[in-house]
């Protein structure tokens, strides 16, 4: 049996020498024990104290719990001691107590001074440590998996796996127990028995729901590729298993009979010959069927030697089929070796930043072409869907102002996405950067807005597919060498069809850059990227994070300062010093304009960007609509009068004085007279 694991702390002794055993034969999971424990260890006594009262509190309730399931706290901050036992849901009292002792101390033995640690054996789950974890999703990750490979239709059993697996997965989910278990027949005849269980501190039936799916992901990733007789994945929260015997207590299993995914088909009764032409006919057609199953296992070889597709790849698999999706000729298979040594085996020294999906390291190929490798976080809940999601749609777009994706790597446990090397990296690291700001006057920080809207534009309007990003941010603006702007990282991204205003969906993307409809309401539409390239549009001109509390103590964010300043009429002075005496009066106040219309708290308020990209790039745009409150203002900011713009001025008046003219204190009269020049709209 073979042990394949991934978690952020080191793997403990017994695990790596477990990793030396390989066993052909069919081996039980019943004496495999995984651990995993935190890097960081206690030195204090008091923490010591309050982790053994947790530890004796858990398994000593264990006999007077009826689901298997305890909690404990104990001591005060910052030695307090949180704790959790889960045993399986066919366990009984007996074996649950025996099994929780046994875990109470050799996670001690396993994990010593660390000052959290999780445990799985056999029969049940523990883990402490010194924060309140109780409740909480948790994905930290063993996985275990049997070394015997499946011989006879390994596609047709990892599909079979997979739906018995989920049908499980949903009736655990709406169990009180969490817990379900049982056995399919497939197609030829094999036995396959599996479990799945959820802790019983996720309240949660989406939590629930999220950890088993992933948890079946993360198994059949690894063992669909041979495919293994057995596995099991132990989440923080939640596991998932199969294999080809009993494991569980059958009398503790749910009380319907085992299900069928897959019927087998009726045994063929024996024929005997009643003539000569029969028995030749007969000859001639089993030796064409073998003669075709040849061919197609030959055909088969030399496919997988050629491309190999993980299961979540592979058109069998009912999960995502990303190239049946979009065609295999429009991704590019990069081999995992050569990725490797272009990134020099992913070394710190090219990474080149950070993200909610995973890391980005810079890869130089052998034949010089530099590339920007994304790299999926192995711990992350969404990054599989995120992986897909970016692939099916960012190989279907192509326009010059959104990153482009090179091709891909799903070798083994890894998720790559490879993009074309853009040499000054994203916005964020230039634009809020001390010194290098220095680098984006005026003319290119207004090609950079005017760039990111055509690319906005492409993606609402003109591509075939209807696209919204929902993550619009400056990190997220890639720049080449020319400072040309690329959206990029469209894991997030949705789809919507033309004659949709809107979808309900979850939440996902940055705060401070969320509109508030969809913040609060899930309602998605194209707006809610207007929303962002307003703030991003901000962020431009003053050369501020929108986010940054540190730089607007007395306000929500930077929105709601640029707005207080727009109506006092000084918004010359928090304009970015970089630019401020070589911009346009005209372009600036345009810009400024159209981010606070952009930012409105009403979407429907919010320009399409048809309308933005044209009061962008046409100065003589006749009329532009009077901007309201814009989203997340402060409470005392309501009192504000609004100010009403008009394009022959290209200046800010004041809605409650109708005799006051364009305020001209509201720029230098230097700037206010210099020259407009018109933007190229390419």
């Amino acid at each position: 049996m073979q042990i394949a694991y991934r978690a952020k702390y080191p793997v403990s002794v017994c695990a790596v020498l477990f990793l030396s055993i390989v066993c052909n034969a069919q081996l039980t999971f019943n004496d495999v024990h995984l651990y995993i424990c935190s890097t960081k260890n206690y030195t204090s006594t008091k923490l010591e104290s309050n982790l053994n009262s947790v530890l004796n509190n858990l398994v000593s309730n264990t006999s007077s719990s009826s689901n298997g399931f305890n909690t404990s706290v104990y001591g005060r901050t910052p030695d307090k001691v949180y704790g959790l036992l889960q045993c399986w849901g066919d366990a009984t009292v007996a074996e649950c107590f025996n099994c929780s002792n046994l875990a109470r101390t050799s996670v001690r033995q396993e994990c010593r001074n660390a000052i959290g640690a999780r445990a799985w054996l056999p029969r049940c789950f523990i883990r402490y440590d010194n924060y309140d974890f109780i409740g909480i999703l948790d994905t930290e990750m063993k996985l275990a998996y049997n070394g015997k490979k499946v011989t006879v239709d390994p596609d047709g059993f990892s599909t079979a796996v997979w739906g018995f697996l989920t049908k499980l997965s949903i009736e655990a989910v709406g169990s009180p127990r969490r817990y379900s278990s049982g056995s399919i027949t497939t197609s030829t005849f094999q036995q396959i028995y599996g479990l799945v269980q959820c802790w019983s501190d996720l309240t949660s039936v989406r939590d629930c729901k999220t950890c088993l799916k992933n948890a079946i992901g993360e198994l059949l990733n690894v063992t669909g590729d041979g495919t293994h007789i057995g596995g099991e994945v132990a989440f923080g929260s939640c596991v998932a298993r199969y294999d080809t015997y009993t494991f569980f207590d059958p009398a503790s299993a749910p009380s319907q009979p085992p299900f069928q995914l897959l019927s087998p088909p009726s045994p063929l009764k024996p024929k005997f010959f009643s003539n000569k032409i029969d028995i030749v006919l007969g000859t001639l057609g089993g030796f064409l069927v073998m003669l075709l199953l040849c061919l197609f296992a030959v055909r088969r070889k030399f496919k997988s030697a050629v491309l190999w597709k993980p299961p979540f790849l592979r058109k069998e698999n009912p999960d995502t089929d990303v190239f049946s999706a979009i065609g295999e000729e429009h991704v590019m298979m990069f081999k995992l070796e050569n990725i490797k040594a272009a990134t020099r085996d992913f070394h710190d020294d090219n990474k080149l930043g950070e993200g909610g999906f995973g890391s980005v390291y810079k890869g130089t190929m052998l034949d010089g072409k530099q590339i920007a490798v994304k790299k999926l976080s192995l711990k992350s809940l969404q990054g599989k869907n995120e992986f897909l999601n970016e692939v099916k749609l960012v190989a279907k777009i192509q326009h010059r102002n959104l990153g482009k994706l090179l091709g891909c790597c799903t070798e083994q446990l890894e998720r790559l996405l490879v993009y074309e090397f853009l040499v000054n990296k994203s916005l964020d690291k230039i634009l809020f950067h001390p010194e290098r700001r220095k680098e984006l006057d005026w003319p290119k920080r207004l090609n950079i807005i005017c760039g990111i809207a055509r690319g906005l534009l492409y993606l609402h309007e003109d591509s075939h597919l209807r696209i919204i990003h929902r993550d619009i941010k400056a990190s997220n603006i890639l720049l080449d060498e020319k400072m040309e702007p690329k959206i990029s990282d469209f894991g997030l991204a949705r789809l919507i069809g033309q004659d949709e205003s809107h979808v309900e969906t979850r939440v996902a993307g940055t705060y401070g850059y969320m509109a508030p409809e969809y913040a609060m309401q899930g309602q998605l539409s194209t707006k809610a990227d207007v929303y962002s390239f307003g703030v991003v549009i901000l962020e431009i001109i003053f050369g501020r994070k929108n986010t940054d509390k540190r730089l607007f103590p007395e306000f929500q964010s930077l929105i709601d300062w640029v707005w207080r300043s727009y109506h006092e009429g000084n918004i010359v002075n928090v304009i970015d010093r970089e630019i401020v005496e070589f911009f346009s009066n005209e372009q600036v106040s345009r810009c400024i304009y159209v981010g606070l219309l952009c930012s409105q708290a009403n979407a429907s308020l919010r320009p399409p960007m048809t309308t933005i990209y044209a009061m962008l790039s046409n100065p003589s745009m006749e009329k532009l609509l009077d901007p309201t409150n814009p989203a997340y203002l402060s409470l005392e900011q309501n009192a504000i009068p609004r100010r009403s713009y008009t394009s022959k001025s290209m200046s800010i008046t004041t809605s409650t004085t109708p005799s006051t003219s364009s305020t001209s204190h509201l720029l230098p009269p230097s700037i206010i007279n210099s020259s407009i020049t018109s933007l190229d709209p390419r």
